[in-house]
């Protein structure tokens, strides 16, 4: 990635290396509107300068970018970004170049590296240097983007370019010709001033959200999910059904929680009632337990104005900045949000108890404090999966589970494997006992692991090993009950009980 940090002066660094932690709960996705970047392709960025790198600024124009920054404001420490987009086109020029001997064709096509308006007036300096005393023919290209740091590339060897300029944020060199001719004397210089045009943006349909949810779920690695251009681009039942289809993709994987948006077009509390009425109406709870919605929306800092933006990046800020100071099983309720400075709504308290009612988490302005999250329940009515910090702290144990378990899918069932998979159960189990997420004095009243005759007869499939494990939440509840099934044929299910 090439940078410019004084005038005269490129610097060039690596990627930071993306390993994932599957094992992390405060990893978040956010699937969205861009100004730039991969369409469909998830980016793992650990910081907000990575979004800025990779996405460009925040132009006004999109939500998500302000979502991320409110996430890694508020102590989020790595993201995943799935640029969503319509059938936008990408800006280009031709460069043509001539028979420089060391070049792959006479003629090229400077490509932005994404579709969108963005890339529209992106201007290329190349100045070209012939052989010397000091060495072969060289070009120099220098990329100017306007709002967004300058690339210089000097002194490249003409059988280099192409490869130098896939480090660049803004272009890439595609051979758009023949050949040239074999080596002949030529000019001393040249040079050449492009611009790239042709650019356009297209709001994403509904396959398009479809495709990047689909992405989402690959994903071992985000345990909070959000989309905060979502309301903006899809409307009526097409937003709700593509949501309901954003659950349903997030349920089975028992490890992460989506947290929604109101959409911005809903300005009244009839009409924010109403659409979280048409998402619980399924009436399903294990659905609506993976699901959150916050509300209002925020007002916050940009440049010398404010600017409204939804709720949710600096919620899963907040909640990714909590799991790393308390553990995952901690309620975000009565939790300060940062880089804030009012709501973009303020409801009496009437309103207020209508929407809490509803199901929607209030975000609060309280003397003394600022801004705080007002409430950590999903959208289920269902006391096992109404609680956030209960659905995560299943999610941090699912997590886990597969972990211990997943190395132990293909042995066989026999008494020694049943003993290998409760040593290594317990040991997750205890770990989350020490660490304050289980009740009770002793690990015995906090959970139990039970894979024996009893949920393993003789008559079972020898080629499948049930465990079953209950743990008790340091918040009382009922037990959480998680079912483990290894099968030689399949790979490793966790069923919530």
């Amino acid at each position: 990635m090439a940078g410019e940090a004084l005038p005269g002066v490129s610097l060039t660094s690596a990627a930071r290396g993306s390993d994932t932690e599957p094992l992390r709960t405060d990893v978040a996705a956010f699937l969205g509107r861009l100004r730039r970047g991969p369409v469909g392709t998830p980016v793992r960025v650990e910081s907000w300068n990575d979004v800025v790198g990779t996405f460009g600024p925040p132009d006004g124009v999109f939500a998500t970018p302000y979502a991320l920054r409110g996430f890694f404001e508020n102590g989020g420490r790595t993201a995943w970004v799935i640029r969503v987009s319509g059938p936008a086109t990408t800006a280009r020029t031709p460069w043509p170049a001539g028979p420089l001997h060391g070049l792959a064709a006479t003629s090229f096509q400077v490509v932005a590296t994404s579709p969108g308006t963005w890339a529209n007036g992106v201007r290329l300096a190349i100045r070209y240097q012939a052989s010397t005393v000091a060495g072969p023919p060289t070009v120099g290209v220098r990329v100017m983007l306007p709002g967004e740091p300058p690339e210089t590339f000097p002194g490249v060897p003409l059988p280099e370019l192409a490869d130098r300029l896939t480090v660049s944020r803004y272009i890439r060199l595609v051979p758009d010709g023949p050949p040239p001719p074999p080596r002949q004397d030529g000019p001393i210089t040249l040079s050449w001033d492009l611009t790239l045009t042709g650019g356009t943006d297209a709001a994403p349909a509904r396959d398009a959200y479809a495709d990047a949810v689909t992405v989402q779920a690959e994903l071992p690695e985000p345990a909070l999910v959000a989309l905060p251009d979502l309301g903006t681009d899809l409307t009526d039942a097409t937003h709700t059904d593509l949501v309901l289809e954003l659950l349903r993709s997030v349920e089975p994987l028992h490890d992460r929680l989506a947290v929604l948006d109101v959409p911005p077009r809903l300005t009244s509390v009839d009409e924010a009632v109403d659409w979280v009425g048409a998402l619980t109406a399924t009436g399903d709870s294990g659905l609506l337990g993976c699901a959150a919605v916050y509300h209002p929306p925020l007002r916050t800092p940009d440049g010398q104005d404010l600017r409204t933006v939804p709720a949710s990046g600096h919620v899963l800020g907040v909640i990714a900045r909590l799991d790393g100071e308390r553990g995952a099983h901690h309620t975000p309720a009565n939790a300060v949000i940062l880089e804030a400075v009012d709501l973009a709504a303020e409801y009496p308290e009437p309103q207020q108890v209508r929407l809490f009612d509803a199901g929607l988490d209030l975000i609060r302005c309280t003397r003394g404090r600022g801004l705080m999250v007002w409430g950590g329940r999903t959208l289920s009515a269902d006391p096992g999966t109404r609680y956030i910090a209960h659905r995560r702290l299943v999610h941090l144990l699912v997590r886990a589970i597969r972990r211990a378990a997943s190395p132990l899918v293909f042995d066989v069932n026999s008494p020694e494997l049943r003993l290998t998979l409760v040593r290594a159960l317990t040991s997750v189990l205890l770990s989350a006992f020490r660490a304050g997420a289980l009740a009770g004095d002793r690990p015995e009243q906090a959970f139990r692991v039970i894979c024996d005759d009893t949920n393993n007869p003789p008559e079972q499939d020898p080629g499948q090993l049930v465990c079953e494990i209950e743990v008790a939440p340091a918040v009382p509840m009922e037990f959480i009950r998680l079912r483990l099934v290894l099968g030689q044929d399949r790979d490793l299910e966790v069923i919530e009980a």
